[in-house]
């Protein structure tokens, strides 16, 4: 039985968001703060090593790497460490993205302090958690009758991987950054690209970016 804190870091780089987090873990009996950071690049520059933490927990809007793109980096570096997602975005774009990078929750800033806690405890025991919002936009995506004013007639069915892809492309990423940013060749992106053109029924990136513009 584990009988010691989960440590904890997070990265937010609003600092009147980044104090209330930090004085709510400072002295959490189930939380250790190891470390409270405004960007990836200052988390990375603290004394700490993968192994001495269990649980990120992070912003999406931050300077240069963003949210989703210091999850990517996580969990495929450190595969161990959960990361939950604590951000003001509540569209699909961002919610399905942070979830294909390996976001195992995905929780709004409205959400209370206390209940927080509770979920990041619940992410810990195995599972994975959304604010009752981003829940029912999820919902949403695989029950239509639930969203009346989206379009499914045409909804294609890309893996993970290919969601991924394209979100980056949607960035303005050059194959050689989405390679770099997804950890594979230049080759590897080229293949998934020409699955992703042949599912879409494309021929070019930008009819890409306007039939991939719809909801997922």
């Amino acid at each position: 039985m584990r009988n010691t804190k989960f440590r904890l870091a997070i990265i937010e780089d609003r600092m009147p968001v980044l104090e209330s987090l930090r004085s709510f873990f400072a002295d959490n009996p189930q939380f250790d703060l190891v470390v409270a950071a405004r960007e990836l690049r200052e988390l990375l520059d603290e004394a700490w090593s993968p192994e001495c933490l269990d649980l990120l927990l992070c912003d999406i809007g931050l300077p240069n790497k963003n949210g989703i793109e210091i999850t990517w980096y996580i969990k495929r570096k450190f595969p161990h460490i959960q990361v939950v997602m604590f951000t003001v975005f509540d569209d699909k774009d961002h919610i399905f993205q942070a979830l294909c990078a390996g976001a195992a929750g995905y929780l709004l800033k409205s959400t209370p302090l206390a209940e927080m806690q509770q979920l990041l405890l619940e992410v810990m025991k195995g599972g994975s958690v959304m604010s009752p919002q981003v829940a029912r936009l999820v919902i949403s995506h695989f029950n239509p009758a639930l969203n009346h004013k989206v379009d499914y007639r045409h909804r294609e069915q890309l893996t993970p991987r290919e969601i991924e892809i394209v979100s980056l492309l949607q960035q303005g990423y050059t194959y050689k950054k989405v390679a770099e940013t997804a950890f594979i060749s230049v080759d590897t992106v080229k293949f998934h690209i020409r699955n992703i053109y042949g599912k879409l029924q494309v021929n070019s990136r930008s009819e890409l970016m306007l039939k991939y513009n719809k909801p997922l």
